[in-house]
């Protein structure tokens, strides 16, 4: 399970980076050509929307990265004054409630998904199914739940940014 945790980060990563080069390739690219060429300009308005859905994928594609690495906000400070055990205990706790909220929000972002491609909605300039849009909130989300159970079942512990050294029990 661990290497399928690992496999998945790396898989995360490259995407990650791969849309933030193309969101910053596209977006200069056209502030460029915007420069240049009204008229030319105006031919790319395309890019605007582009760059605001790799903007989204992005958020929702680093979820669980960022709870594996501790980036999401955590009550550090008063974890520390916890013993190790209830420490533990409160994690655990963080973990279902994590866990049941991300899945949760799977459900809802795949009802939605579904109703979005039923209605055949499409963005505007760039001519595709906005069902692709609202896709990246049960993928992100699955991700984010993904590293919960993980923790949950003791298989992976997350970084805790800024964590204090552990108490004596």
């Amino acid at each position: 399970m661990i290497a399928f945790l690992r496999a998945i980060a790396t898989v995360e990563r490259v995407l990650l980076a791969s849309l933030m080069i193309a969101m910053t390739l596209l977006y200069s690219g056209a502030v460029l050509v915007r420069e240049v060429s009204d008229e030319l300009y105006r031919e790319l308005a395309w890019v605007d929307e582009a760059t605001r859905w790799l903007m989204v994928w992005m958020v929702f594609l680093g979820l669980g990265l960022a709870l594996e690495q501790g980036k999401h906000v955590a009550m550090t400070s008063l974890l520390a004054t916890f013993s190790q055990r209830t420490r533990r205990m409160v994690r655990r706790a963080i973990d279902l409630v994590g866990l049941l909220f991300s899945l949760a929000i799977v459900w809802f972002g795949w009802d939605i998904t579904r109703l979005v491609l039923g209605t055949g909605q499409v963005s505007p300039t760039l001519g595709l199914t906005t069902a692709i849009l609202y896709l990246a909130l049960p993928v992100g989300f699955s991700l984010l739940a993904l590293r919960y159970l993980a923790g949950l079942l003791g298989i992976q512990e997350r970084a805790l940014e800024h964590e204090h050294p552990e108490r004596p029990s």
